[in-house]
């Protein structure tokens, strides 16, 4: 049996970093078909996830286009844990108002396209991380768990990733600049 090179293990290979672009795009297609076709609105914190993702995506498809050496490929890990963190903490919160009780959860406030037109970001970054009602509102299940429960677990699985190639490349022997 033919063991595979250093360069051929997932979290030493562009291979790793097209696969998790995939799963970003699969769940971006999904978010979209909820949207457009099933006729979801995306809460605020629902579009900062997506956002978390995109980023995140984009990352992934830096990292599959390009041959990174081992602070090529830290930089990109580490920028892709970030994004992931960010999104677990946003999808977090979401569980979190989720589960309040019904009568306890903020009240419903003003579009994201507004709130953006007239506040300044710092407040609207606020107003949304307070959460609304429709934040709260759950409109579909699959497998007893919400899209912001999917999200996280999602999220959660892309931190882990994510920590992985880091450690692979950390450990990765140091690159010969001179």
């Amino acid at each position: 049996m033919l063991m595979p090179s250093r360069n051929q293990i997932p979290g030493h290979s562009r291979f790793a970093y097209f696969t998790a672009f995939l799963c970003v795009c699969a769940m971006l297609g999904v978010t979209y078909y909820l949207q457009f076709f099933a006729n979801f609105k995306p809460c605020p914190l629902c579009i900062l996830q997506r956002c978390a993702l995109v980023a995140m995506g984009c990352v992934f498809f830096f990292g599959a286009l390009l041959r990174l050496e081992k602070s090529g490929k830290l930089t990109l890990s580490a920028l892709a844990y970030l994004f992931a963190l960010l999104g677990a903490l946003l999808a977090a919160r979401q569980v979190w108002i989720q589960h309040l009780p019904p009568n306890t959860s903020p009240d419903c406030g003003a579009s994201l396209e507004y709130m953006l037109q007239a506040l300044p970001l710092l407040q609207v970054l606020q107003h949304i991380l307070v959460g609304g009602a429709d934040c709260s509102h759950v409109d579909w299940t699959f497998l007893g768990l919400s899209l912001a429960e999917w999200s996280l677990v999602s999220f959660c699985g892309f931190l882990f990733f994510t920590g992985y190639l880091f450690f692979t490349a950390w450990r990765a022997p140091r690159d010969r600049f001179f």
